[in-house]
């Protein structure tokens, strides 16, 4: 028979969502109430790891700055960050090709972004 006790002590890892869940959703600003509950939960042993859409270096330098555990998974899965310059890619190069390949065929119009940003002056 399972210790309930045990298990609801026992520290637990926590997947939180960024956009709509720990932020406003008119600014995209941080609620610090909701971050300062994360920080107890690490104080108390568990583990945070924020997971979003956004890119993971956006979820890792909130994770840094709030105080969380290092770890964050962005792209919606597709990559994951646990250090400054540790950065793991899940997805093959390859299935985004054959999936951009499809969407072609469907929209016409969609074109690959060449660039990062307008700072990049590889942007066109």
């Amino acid at each position: 028979m399972p210790n309930i006790i045990s298990d609801l002590v026992r520290p637990k890892i926590f997947a939180i969502d960024i956009d709509g869940t720990i932020t406003d959703t008119k600014g995209g600003r941080v609620d610090l109430d909701a971050l300062a509950a994360l920080r107890y939960m690490e104080k108390l042993g568990h583990k945070v790891i924020f997971v979003t859409g956004r890119s993971s270096v956006e979820a890792y330098v909130l994770s840094v700055f709030g105080g969380t555990t290092r770890v964050a998974v962005g792209e919606n899965g597709g990559a994951v960050m646990y250090g400054p310059s540790e950065h793991k890619l899940l997805g093959k190069k390859e299935d985004c090709i054959k999936a951009f390949e499809f969407l072609k065929i469907k929209i016409p119009q969609i074109e690959i972004k060449k660039c990062i940003s307008k700072a990049d002056r590889s942007c066109s």
